[in-house]
């Protein structure tokens, strides 16, 4: 600790540090993020440093990105001035103490990626002063197709903040929200593209009991999203409008759409989207308990 708090206090006095860009947690999304900076060149691979704790994962970060790799995350954070976070929330507690021992808040910045944990829950760990800027991705970002909502704590200067949105802009689109958002966004669109594709698995398995083959089936409803979301793009997100322009009256679609005002489903939907929000708050509760 006595280590980490003289590496803090020469961090203070650099201008810069060895990397711009420290990633900790090379999982799916960790990954997305190397490869939509290296690809757009808004950052060169030896800007960027990464550390998890898997070896093989790194090795194969390391060949196919170019980036550098740390043996720890004390000596990611020491050699990085912003520290993107990209762990599942239950491995977040342990990581955030390990960066604590080398945070400077007058240096680093802290870009979380985790479901359910505040900027405010943070800043309390590091210290009153420190900047934290949160960001809910989601996986079409393996695509650069992703949207992401950011959220700035307190602390966060807008150089920083224009920083991180310039590296989510190489994941699809953003939008920034009130923090207080965030965990309905994470039911929305974070955990929103399970949803799709389990509505697509439904309906590709409704067609193949109606004896249409896998492959057909497959392109079939795939293409109809694909082409759904595009339309959706077109006409501004006016569902109702689109429904009604396929929805011919005493029509096969009129009937299927009957079917699911029958069962309920929006509030299937709603009950879905109101028990992904809950977890979310108590992924919080849970993260907060464990610093007790």
């Amino acid at each position: 600790m006595f280590i980490g708090l003289i590496y803090g206090g020469i961090l203070g006095f650099l201008s810069d540090a060895k990397y711009k860009l420290g990633i900790i947690g090379c999982g799916i999304m960790g990954e997305a993020i190397i490869k939509g900076i290296v690809a757009s060149k808004f950052l060169t691979s030896s800007q960027i440093c990464a550390y998890d704790v898997r070896p093989e994962r790194l090795r194969q970060i390391k060949k196919h990105s170019g980036v550098s790799l740390a043996d720890d995350i004390s000596e990611l954070v020491f050699n990085s001035k912003y520290i993107l976070i990209a762990v599942k929330p239950q491995d977040f507690n342990g990581v955030i103490k390990a960066v604590k021992d080398n945070f400077d808040s007058n240096f680093n910045v802290i870009i979380s990626i985790a479901a359910g944990i505040s900027t405010a829950l943070i800043e309390k760990i590091l210290s009153g002063k420190a900047s934290v800027i949160r960001v809910m991705p989601n996986t079409p970002a393996l695509l650069n197709k992703g949207i992401s909502a950011v959220s700035r704590g307190k602390n966060v200067s807008y150089k920083d903040l224009n920083f991180v949105i310039k590296i989510i802009k190489n994941l699809g689109q953003y939008v920034l929200v009130d923090e207080k958002l965030q965990n309905t966004i994470t039911a929305i669109s974070g955990s929103g593209p399970a949803y799709f594709f389990l509505f697509c698995k439904y309906l590709i398995d409704s067609a193949q009991k109606r004896g249409i083959d896998k492959k057909i089936s497959e392109e079939l409803v795939v293409q109809t999203m694909i082409g759904a979301g595009e339309m959706l793009k077109k006409y501004d997100g006016d569902a109702d409008f689109l429904i009604r322009m396929v929805k011919s009256p005493g029509g096969t679609t009129e009937r299927a759409i009957a079917k699911f005002d029958e069962y309920n489903l929006n509030f299937i939907i709603n009950k879905a989207v109101e028990s992904a929000e809950i977890r979310a708050g108590e992924i919080e509760k849970e993260f907060n308990n464990a610093q007790k």
